[in-house]
């Protein structure tokens, strides 16, 4: 039975010179799992915000569970059938309390009381959360809050449940959790339409549709998506098993592990069969900067939330490191073990309960320090850019910095130009763009423009490929590592939830509950130090070579 159907479904934006969705037809049946993918502002949660009519469809262009949500009787009922998980979770978040949050959706339904509080406990057990049922989801890191927004969807018990990009801020293990939710749910015969970059997380669906400039270019199954020739068109990227296996010469076989890889690798290749880790891909090549002075320095710094309250939560705890001018550092744990605490303390946004921060040698806790100087110097693009962003036109939004700066005149229009270009948002087609009207990943890539305009020597990055396409994060990466190891040789320290990313680091930071757990470079973080209680996951690449080393050791099988 047909859950969802949309019929040649457009739909252009106010004010917009092109539409966003352009004839786009799909239907939806009870317990089918769809992934909804395609590259930055192609229009994926724009099609899903048409179907509980937070933006409203055309009349007749789209039924859900056999209601019009363009009819406002029709609307009400179908956001009973379906329920949406937003890409910026701070939008639906709405209680004081997390478990009063899981609970709100509830309450309006009518559900009685005591089957309530076991719903409640059910979801916020699913998504990880049980333990922080009594604490404010303001105090929650992004990614803790991303897994309460999950459990807000998923306790209502709907039909139908759409995840717009809901793991692109949780920790790898986190994400499995919520990735598990989609599969018990589609085991209930609930359906799932799953908002997603991640070509493995694609790769779980029993089918993927490919969203390319508002129309729908492909629909059907992950293996035939991968083998077709046009992943690269519509800016996308095939699973790292899928590659290595073609490359490998063995039959590539959907969402398969390394070690599964690595077994069959040897089976076909034996001693001959390559390593990965050592490859372009890995991005293991460690630096030392010969700059004699660090970038930052702290020594014994602690910094905790509502200091002095009874909601006081420790966020760094007594943290002393360099790192050095010319480097790039990644940062890395699971969510809210206080990697964005410490990119904090490092821009002075946060100063530290006890011990000492030193941004360029400028001591943060200093009564006579510049701040506004240290965080020109070295900026912090944010987790959450569509909180930071207010400037009404894209160009404004990157003017700000260096208008700040005391920069006019074409320097300022030349700052601007070079900034957007850079992040891939061209000056002539976006400086009079309205900022509200950008895609989340766009937004992502305006935000690092506003830093780069500032031509600081140093960048502070929290997550800054998150729900960015494939291709948009290659470009990002590439960004960053020209700003490291091009001319300029600046610095760079950046948080992220990709284990392939932080091997791409000189230094990799692992924090766990506000502490380090280690620092050190990728090869020895990846490898020979290598903890499971970190509660991450290596890089596919790293776990491959593990495996064929123990296959070539034992003479067997991995």
């Amino acid at each position: 039975m047909s859950l969802i159907t949309i019929d040649s479904l457009s739909y252009t934006y106010a004010g917009a010179l092109v539409p966003a969705l352009s004839d786009v037809s799909l239907t939806v049946d009870e317990g089918d799992y769809i992934a909804i993918v395609g590259a930055n502002g192609s229009g994926k949660s724009t099609l899903v915000r048409c179907l509980n009519g937070l933006c409203s469809p055309p009349p007749g262009t789209v039924l859900v569970a056999g209601n019009d949500p363009s009819d406002p009787a029709g609307l009400i009922a179908a956001r009973r059938s379906l329920a949406l998980v937003f890409q910026s979770p701070a939008d639906q978040l709405v209680a004081s309390v997390v478990e009063e949050d899981v609970a709100f959706g509830l309450e309006n339904l009518g559900v009685p009381r005591p089957l309530m509080r076991s719903r409640v406990e059910s979801a916020l057990a699913a998504v990880g959360l049980l333990a922080e049922r009594a604490r404010s989801p303001r105090f929650l890191s992004v990614g803790q809050q991303q897994r309460l927004a999950v459990a807000g969807a998923i306790a209502m018990e709907p039909r139908i449940v759409a995840f717009d990009e809901a793991t692109s801020m949780i920790d790898p293990m986190g994400r499995d959790d919520i990735l598990e939710a989609m599969n018990n749910l589609v085991a209930e015969g609930i359906a799932v339409l799953h908002v997603t970059h991640d070509m493995d997380e694609a790769a779980r669906a029993s089918r993927v549709a490919v969203l390319d400039g508002g129309r729908l270019a492909f629909i059907g199954t992950p293996a035939q998506l991968f083998s077709s020739g046009a992943m690269r068109s519509y800016r996308l990227a095939k699973p790292r098993s899928w590659d290595v296996a073609v490359s490998l010469g063995v039959p590539p076989v959907l969402g398969e592990d390394a070690a599964s890889l690595a077994a069959r690798a040897f089976a076909a290749l034996g001693a001959s069969a390559p390593r990965l880790s050592g490859t372009p891909h890995a991005g293991v090549v460690t630096r030392t900067a010969t700059g004699t002075e660090p970038a930052f320095c702290l020594s014994s710094a602690s910094m905790s939330y509502l200091r002095g309250t009874d909601s006081e939560r420790l966020a760094v705890r007594d943290v002393s490191l360099e790192l050095a001018a010319g480097t790039l550092t990644t940062i890395v744990g699971t969510t809210g073990s206080g990697k964005s605490s410490l990119l904090q303390l490092l821009d002075g946004l946060a100063l530290p309960d006890g011990g000492r921060v030193l941004s360029f040698g400028v001591d943060t806790m200093d009564a006579k320090a510049n701040l506004r100087s240290v965080r020109m110097r070295a900026p912090l693009a944010v987790q959450r850019p569509e909180n930071a962003i207010f400037e009404t036109y894209v160009g404004d939004e990157v003017a700000f910095g260096p208008r700040n700066q005391g920069y006019a005149g074409a320097t300022l229009v030349s700052r601007v130009r070079s900034a957007l270009n850079a992040v891939g948002l061209p000056f002539d087609e976006y400086t009079d763009v309205r900022t509200r009207t950008l895609s989340g990943g766009r937004k992502r890539r305006l935000a690092l423009a506003s830093i780069l305009s500032l031509e600081p020597d140093a960048l502070l990055l929290d997550e800054p490929t998150s729900a960015l396409d494939p291709a948009s994060r290659e470009d990002v990466l590439a960004l960053i590592l020209d700003f490291v190891r091009g001319k300029r040789r600046g610095t760079v320290v950046m948080s992220t939830h990709s284990m392939e990313e932080a091997a791409l680091a000189d230094t990799v930071i692992v924090m766990k509950d506000g502490e380090i757990a280690y620092r050190g470079p990728p090869r020895e973080a990846f490898g020979a130090a290598w903890r499971t209680d970190w509660g991450l996951r290596r890089p596919f690449d790293f776990e491959f070579d593990d495996a064929l080393r123990t296959a070539l050791r034992d003479g067997v099988q991995p």
